[in-house]
């Protein structure tokens, strides 16, 4: 519009000039002014049109940035659907992977609620199994008794009550060392069971079984210890507890060694004090073990049940 209009004034001024030059009455000072008019005019129509250009080129540079943009924009839209694509991918994974594992913890729980039943039946059946090898001891021995009084029997008689004795012990302690690896079996299977873990991820510890196992582990030590080692079953036993008691320590839990060892005043342990007439005075030692002593990760979980044997 500014353009129209210099163009028109130029046209104007122009003719303008052309009637001074025609005119009489028109001076030579008002003819100058007129073209001088007009040269400035002519400069600004100059400098307009330099303007003019320069603005379609900043336009069309403009117009190139516009374009690189929208390309930019374009591109950043793919990349935003592909990582929404992603994001609903990685939900659907992460979704199933919960639900995954929600089923296996149910497992795992139902697998320690049914392997504890079955440990504890285990315990029963391996403490009435004791019972009956005292009580058949105290029966054969009565027995032995009772003829021994009564004058009836002979050297043959007793060797043979203690042959029938000592073979009655071998097969209960046999059924025994039987029933203790079937349980020392059941309790692998249940060490290595995966930890359960709660919904956030984190590990979820249950010391119960352990501290079971631990007692039971115990047990079986105290009852090898009092068997001959040339009984059936007996180094297949003696094997399964170390290799329970090494998978013990692979998961962190320690099981104390306190058996025939000095007891130190000031133990974190319930100590039952016995007389021994064969130990030096001043001479404490710990003579059983009711229930160890259990750490997990360097840390006390279960306080021992010693018993100390001490002079008069």
């Amino acid at each position: 519009m500014k353009r129209k209009l210099l163009a028109i004034t130029f046209v104007v001024l122009g003719i303008q000039l052309s009637i001074a030059q025609d005119a009489p009455e028109y001076n030579e000072a008002h003819l100058e002014a007129l073209q001088k008019e007009i040269s400035n005019i002519q400069n600004e129509f100059s400098n307009i049109e330099k303007e003019i250009t320069l603005l379609k080129r900043e336009n069309r540079n403009r117009l190139t940035e516009i374009k690189s943009l929208d390309i930019e924009n374009d591109t950043l839209k793919l990349s935003l659907d592909s990582l929404f694509a992603s994001h609903t991918q990685l939900y659907k994974i992460q979704k199933a992977d919960k639900d995954t594992i929600s089923q296996r913890i149910n497992m795992a729980n139902n697998t320690i609620i049914h392997n504890q039943s079955v440990l504890e039946n285990r315990s029963l059946w391996g403490g009435i199994i004791v019972i009956l090898i005292v009580l058949l001891s105290s029966g054969i021995l009565l027995y032995l008794f009772k003829r021994i009084k009564s004058g009836t029997n002979s050297i043959d008689e007793v060797r043979k009550a203690q042959d029938a004795l000592q073979n009655a012990q071998t097969k209960m302690q046999e059924e025994s060392i039987n029933l203790d690896n079937k349980l020392l079996t059941i309790i692998g299977q249940q060490m290595n069971t995966p930890t359960a873990t709660n919904n956030q991820g984190t590990t979820s510890v249950d010391h119960s079984l352990a501290l079971k196992v631990a007692d039971e582990i115990v047990r079986i030590e105290l009852n090898l210890s009092r068997m001959d080692s040339s009984i059936k079953g007996y180094k297949q036993l003696a094997k399964a507890v170390q290799r329970i008691k090494d998978n013990f320590q692979a998961n962190g839990y320690e099981i104390v060694d306190m058996l025939g060892k000095p007891y130190i005043a000031g133990l974190k342990a319930a100590v039952t004090f016995v007389t021994d007439e064969n130990l030096e005075k001043g001479q404490q030692i710990i003579s059983k073990i009711i229930k160890p002593q259990i750490n997990y990760q360097q840390q006390m979980i279960q306080a021992a049940e010693i018993e100390v044997s001490q002079p008069e």
